[in-house]
């Protein structure tokens, strides 16, 4: 089976990565182990991306780290196999050149799919880092601009109450200039009512001064 037709959703792999994941709980032990299951029964050359498609725990370094673990290991089991003593010499270069070609190019692939993800994670930190320092400067810009309106709105409070403060002095100063009025008004109402009494008493007194008159004629 090649790589490309190893189908993620295929029954019977299903149900080796779950036996798998109660067997082997540990991420890197579980990896391990889907390692040498797709590498050992379904033919398949592992990479990290693949393993961590099947997998999904822990970062995406992980699997790269144990696929080259992985390899290690194979070639050192492939090196003691080939050693056997009652192997051809000729079967034995062969064996050893094939095991040689599969572990350096997928060891490559592994190495290049982990600085791959190394890469990727330094830059979504940078990411990351560029992220919150734009979110601190717009954290102080807003508590700049936060302050800035509290001291506008104090200074509007301020000039509020000094504003009431006035109008209130300045309704005190009408009503007091509106009783001074009121009392002028009563005094000149008094002075006019003292004044038409004083006219009817002159004319009283002057009428009788006329009929005095006429009666001494």
């Amino acid at each position: 089976m090649a790589a490309a037709d190893l189908d993620l959703t295929d029954t019977a792999l299903q149900a080796d990565l779950a036996e798998l994941r109660g067997r082997f709980p540990e991420t890197r032990a579980l990896y391990r182990e889907v390692c040498g299951l797709l590498f050992f029964r379904y033919g398949v050359t592992p990479t990290a991306n693949k393993l961590y498609s099947l997998v999904r725990k822990g970062s995406m370094g992980t699997p790269a780290e144990v696929l080259q673990a992985f390899w290690q290991e194979l070639r050192g089991r492939t090196r003691v196999t080939i050693d056997h003593p009652d192997l051809p010499e000729a079967l034995k270069d062969i064996a050893a050149g094939a095991v040689q070609t599969i572990w350096q190019a997928a060891n490559e692939a592994a190495t290049g799919e982990l600085a791959t993800l190394r890469a990727e994670a330094r830059h979504a930190a940078s990411v990351a880092e560029a992220e919150r320092d734009a979110a601190h400067a717009e954290t102080a810009l807003a508590r700049e601009e936060a302050a800035a309106l509290v001291a506008q709105l104090d200074t509007a409070r301020q000039t509020i109450e000094e504003g009431q403060a006035t109008l209130a002095a300045e309704r005190q100063g009408h009503a007091a200039t509106q009783a001074r009025l009121d009392a002028g008004r009563a005094e000149l109402e008094a002075a006019g009512r003292q004044l038409a009494e004083l006219r009817t008493q002159f004319s009283t007194e002057l009428e009788r001064a006329r009929e005095a008159v006429t009666l001494a004629q």
